[in-house]
């Protein structure tokens, strides 16, 4: 700080520290730790465990935040009226959901039967008959969507970012719709 300037006091925060270790680790360089500040009394044990587990979500928050501003752009959205806005968010809400579903469970289990991804019955076999493949497992299905958005599915280039799974369910959406709508005009003629 320079000379002759003095730092604003303010006032003390209230705040309970929680510390949280790993304990059986093969390398102790390798152990997490945390200290956690939180806004509330912490007494017993009961408290600092749910105090870490709400922590332990942040992750889901941070990535469901990243899912609608990266992947869905709704940062991008050039709406005016806060009642579009919200509407528009919402649904992508939805979508942002089904993305991070998808990319827990490729994450978890990447060799589950892929009728686990999430997808309906339909959008699966769509997505099977589009790319031409059988798509057993939910990697699989990852990488299918992937690929409708425009991943090159190369060895090196890694599993589908946001902005490329997003891209791959729009189309798999309208890939379905189409389905849908050809149905209805078999039944027309």
């Amino acid at each position: 700080m320079a000379s002759g300037v003095r730092a604003e006091q303010k006032a003390p925060i209230q705040c309970t520290a929680v510390r949280v270790w790993e304990v059986a680790v093969p390398d102790a360089k390798d152990s997490l730790e945390w200290i956690l500040l939180y806004d509330a009394d912490v007494v017993d044990f009961a408290q600092a465990r749910t105090c870490v587990l709400q922590y332990a979500t942040r992750w889901v928050i941070e990535e469901y935040h990243k899912a609608i501003k990266t992947g869905l752009g709704a940062e991008r959205l050039q709406l005016e009226n806060a009642e579009r806005l919200f509407a528009a968010i919402a649904i992508m809400s939805v979508v942002a959901l089904r993305l991070i579903e998808l990319r827990e469970r490729l994450r978890r289990q990447p060799d589950a039967e892929a009728a686990q991804a999430g997808l309906s019955p339909l959008e699966l076999e769509v997505l099977r008959q589009k790319s031409g493949r059988p798509l057993r497992t939910i990697r699989e299905v990852a990488l299918a969507i992937g690929c409708l958005g425009g991943h090159f599915n190369r060895k090196s280039d890694g599993l589908p970012g946001w902005q490329t799974l997003w891209h791959g369910m729009n189309t798999l959406y309208a890939l379905v719709e189409g389905v849908l709508i050809a149905q209805r005009l078999q039944s027309f003629g």
